[in-house]
């Protein structure tokens, strides 16, 4: 695949892997919309676009109905159209990126300073800690916490060239305090499994290091599905997806020296176990 704008490949792969992933042919997607399969045919190599409407279309007929998608993807199509570069919105929008990054991009890097990645979290960690520290009703924190296992569940499907490395910083894991110890050795437990997979790697930083605030990077690494080189970064307002190449390779310069400061997840757990357990 070309290199799009991030909007317009998120576009393009988002419909894309609606209709992949429902089975349906060009031929039944367009029959459904009332449009030429050659249209569908274009839309999936960016060639044109579908409208807000037909969006919606799409995703209530063939992704599920998924209301927060329909929103995300017609927040990108406006986005492509005025031509914005990267992509900012409230919090929980644009969560919904990572998502698709995870599933395409082969590379990705997170830098967490104060809490466990939300796919890395157990039940306990979402639900005692992180949603009485956020005051969310128990209907958001349900739908959260669905999410995060979701994501979860689509980065444990990838293989081959895919490979995640993440940095959490060891005040994180100062949070486990307020939980007992068998949630605490749950906790601890998913950090370890993860960090077992062969495609990821889990560090803790207890050292001096260069970061800044939380990020993800995600680069493409040789994936043919995957859009440009983009970073997810965060404040308490808002988020951006930055894909100006210039800005990414700022996020991207600090990550060698500093994973070599961080220390190996079961190399910190063994040095920590007594204040840990």
């Amino acid at each position: 695949m070309a290199r799009f704008s991030l909007a317009n490949w998120y576009g393009v792969q988002d419909l894309t892997d609606c209709i992949d992933d429902s089975g349906a042919t060009d031929v039944e997607v367009a029959r459904a919309l009332d449009v030429s399969p050659q249209t569908i045919a274009n839309w999936k190599v960016g060639k044109g676009q579908p409208s807000v409407g037909d969006v919606r279309e799409i995703i209530t007929r063939f992704g599920g109905a998924d209301e927060e998608r329909i929103l995300y993807v017609q927040e990108v199509v406006r986005a492509k159209k005025a031509d914005r570069r990267g992509l900012e919105f409230d919090p929980r929008f644009n969560a919904i990126l990572l998502e698709m990054g995870e599933r395409h991009y082969n590379f990705t890097y997170t830098w967490e300073p104060d809490k466990i990645p939300g796919p890395y979290q157990s039940a306990a960690f979402h639900f005692k800690i992180l949603q009485p520290l956020e005051g969310t009703s128990d209907a958001v924190a349900e739908f959260g916490m669905n999410f995060k296992d979701r994501r979860a569940r689509g980065l444990r499907k990838r293989s081959g060239e895919f490979k995640s490395q993440t940095v959490i910083g060891e005040s994180a894991l100062l949070w486990l305090r307020e939980l007992d110890a068998d949630d605490r050795r749950d906790q601890l437990d998913l950090l370890r499994d993860w960090n077992s997979l062969d495609n990821f790697e889990i560090r803790i930083m207890a050292r001096p290091h260069t970061f800044h605030s939380n990020f993800q990077l995600f680069l493409p690494a040789g994936s043919r599905v995957a859009g440009p080189g983009f970073v997810f970064a965060q404040i308490r307002d808002r988020t951006w997806c930055i894909e100006e190449p210039k800005r990414v390779e700022l996020y991207h310069e600090p990550i060698e020296p500093n994973w070599h400061r961080a220390t190996p997840l079961e190399e910190y757990l063994d040095a920590q176990r007594d204040r840990l357990a």
